[in-house]
């Protein structure tokens, strides 16, 4: 779990990024951390060439052997993220159980209503280059299309 924690501080750092014209950067990454598999989508949205929105969904797929602490493991993971989450106004939790085996959790950034004091406390500042973000993302390990 808390690789998971490290894997969205990692992206948060890297997902700054901005163009011309109206983009979205698509970023895929796969963990496994004690048999429990994870998909980490992360998708920033621009307008003209600054960032307008990030939005970031982790699916955690858990082995057959844990399928009974799902409900467990959906409050950690809800625990988890809120707490790191929850005190910005311009940052969306949701934490979900989606099926037997698999939890969604959606962190969603309106980056426009970040000031720039919560940037830097998200390790969210910096670089607002579409294609430097881009091969920050690939370099840590994400598949970027």
């Amino acid at each position: 779990m808390k690789k998971c924690l490290v894997v969205i501080s990692v992206m948060c750092l890297t997902l700054l990024a901005g163009c011309g014209g109206n983009k979205v950067l698509t970023c895929t990454k796969q963990l496994s951390s004690t048999g429990v598999k994870m998909v980490q989508t992360a998708n920033v949205k621009f307008s003209g060439d600054k960032i307008d929105s990030m939005n970031t969904t982790i699916v955690a797929t858990l082995p057959d052997s844990y399928k009974s602490l799902i409900d467990t493991f959906v409050k950690q993971f809800k625990t988890q993220y809120e707490k790191q989450y929850g005190s910005y106004k311009a940052v969306k939790v949701k934490t979900e159980k989606v099926s037997d085996s698999d939890i969604e959790i959606n962190i969603d950034f309106d980056y426009k209503s970040l000031t720039d004091a919560e940037k830097v406390k998200l390790n969210m500042a910096g670089s607002e280059d579409y294609d430097v973000n881009k091969k920050t993302l690939e370099k840590s390990g994400f598949t970027c299309k």
